[in-house]
């Protein structure tokens, strides 16, 4: 079996391309090659689908035949050309690999692993694996420390980690997996220069809609996963019949609505884009995704004191 994609910008499309290839080969014989080195950049929604996707793969179709720019299944990490795109090296800064290491097929000691101990502060939350409340308390107070040193102002700052924290509670509230979720955040620079701030939380678990079912007063309006994600970012909208919840993803949207940012959802086969600065959503029907992904991109510009401050920011395309 084999995937790959043409896509040189690893997000929301790219990833809903490979997930649809892999209904296509999923019965054939493994393992899986997955070829990517077509990819120069990959943003958190890419990493987190990715690490959830690899992960989660039947047993048959493992260990993954990996191929992407500074990295090849069967000599494991490469050098390259100067000047040139190297995913693999970005995705160690990122820690990447040490979600899906054991999951690869590569020679050994030849995954780029970043080093035990070592944290890279031009990273706001590398990918991390959570199963608590405790480890979602760590995030944000890592996360907390790296962006009081961004010019964020205090406002901007509690509303990226409100966002944080209630798109990493729905996971442990909703998802009902043992494999917890998997969160990443960075900041980018458009081809335009725009700046952003992207994170993506997902997970691979019962997904949106099994959860709202559990509600009988929403059972008439989820009939299909796309209209769930309509109704899940509903205020008051949630598997508890009780008051008290279902608020969450309201207030994601409001946020967004706020800085004119932009957020892309994905669950079962449905999908939901929101464009904040024209207050604008969609939903439509997508490449099957087990669980729920989420992804939100919102302008610095907006979140900061001083929008002409610098930033160590790697350039990519940010969409959807």
């Amino acid at each position: 079996m084999r995937i790959s994609t043409e896509h040189s910008s690893y997000s929301t499309e790219a990833h809903d391309d490979v997930l649809a290839q892999w209904q296509q080969v999923r019965h054939e014989e493994g393992p899986l090659e997955l070829d990517l080195m077509n990819v120069g950049f990959m943003d958190p929604f890419g990493m987190v689908g990715l690490v959830l996707f690899i992960n989660h793969l039947p047993e048959e179709a493992r260990p993954v035949r990996l191929r992407m720019s500074g990295f090849d299944w069967q000599s494991g990490e490469q050098s390259t050309p100067s000047g040139a795109s190297n995913a693999a090296s970005y995705l160690t800064r990122m820690n990447f690999w040490d979600a899906v290491f054991e999951r690869i097929d590569a020679p050994p000691g030849k995954i780029p692993l970043r080093p035990k101990g070592l944290v890279d502060k031009n990273v706001l939350l590398d990918v991390t694996n959570f199963r608590t409340h405790d480890s979602i308390s760590i995030m944000l107070h890592q996360t907390g420390e790296i962006l009081q040193n961004l010019g964020y102002t205090v406002t901007a700052r509690g509303h990226v980690l409100e966002v944080l924290s209630e798109l990493c509670s729905n996971v442990l509230l909703h998802a009902n997996t043992l494999f917890g979720g998997v969160a990443a955040m960075q900041t980018y620079r458009n081809r335009a220069g725009t700046r952003y701030v992207v994170m993506s939380i997902g997970d691979a678990g019962i997904g949106v809609r099994k959860s709202l079912a559990n509600n009988a007063s929403l059972s008439g309006r989820l009939e299909s996963d796309a209209q769930a994600l309509g109704v899940a970012v509903q205020a008051g909208a949630s598997r508890f019949g009780t008051g008290g919840h279902g608020g969450g993803l309201t207030r994601v949207m409001e946020i967004a609505r706020r800085y004119a940012g932009r957020v892309a959802f994905r669950s079962g086969e449905g999908a939901l884009a929101f464009n904040g600065e024209k207050d604008e959503r969609r939903t439509f029907d997508a490449a099957f995704s087990k669980g729920t992904q989420l992804r939100i991109a919102l302008p610095e510009a907006g979140l900061r004191a001083n929008p002409q401050g610098d930033l160590l920011a790697p350039e990519g395309e940010v969409g959807e």
